[in-house]
């Protein structure tokens, strides 16, 4: 399956159109909230019904991470940015799943999304005015689940974007 995530041109919240391969029709959306401090974002489907929700880390030093959330409040996984490394590079701890990790290329812009070492999805980051990736993800797993970790990817990258230009 592959889904293209971009984010909407004007939003104060944060959302993201969640479409087909051939970017015609919605499949989910992303919905972000106008006052959040830890950038929550929901993962729904097109009739409002959360599947997952994403933040980051409220505090932190050297540990970039962002939480997914099932419906219930419960956290189903934490994705954790690798501090010191040529290639972004992201663990996916506390997964019911198994061993899951998002390796990317030095200039991050390809991302392998591999479960227990074998190849579950990719993200390409395209280049464009505002943030788009294409997800190709296996049957393996949920594809609401593979779009969460997109958007917690995003979450981190945005955060790290913001500190170091206020610096």
């Amino acid at each position: 399956m592959k889904l293209i995530i971009r984010n909407k041109w004007i939003t104060l919240r944060g959302s993201s159109y969640v479409r087909d391969e051939n970017d015609t029709q919605d499949v989910m959306k992303v919905q972000g909230r106008f006052w959040s401090i830890t950038n929550k974002k929901y993962i729904e489907d097109l009739e409002g019904n959360v599947h997952y929700m994403v933040r980051n880390k409220f505090w932190y030093i050297f540990k970039r991470r962002a939480f997914i959330y099932d419906p219930n409040k419960n956290k189903v996984a934490t994705v954790r940015k690798k501090v010191f490394s040529f290639h972004d590079r992201y663990f996916i701890e506390d997964c019911s799943l198994g061993n899951m990790e998002i390796m990317g290329n030095i200039l991050g812009f390809d991302y392998t999304i591999t479960l227990d070492g074998v190849q579950v999805g990719h993200i390409s980051r395209k280049i464009s005015l505002r943030d788009s990736f294409v997800l190709e993800c296996s049957d393996q797993i949920e594809p609401e689940f593979m779009v969460a970790l997109v958007i917690a990817i995003d979450n981190i990258t945005d955060r790290r974007r913001a500190e170091s230009s206020s610096s």
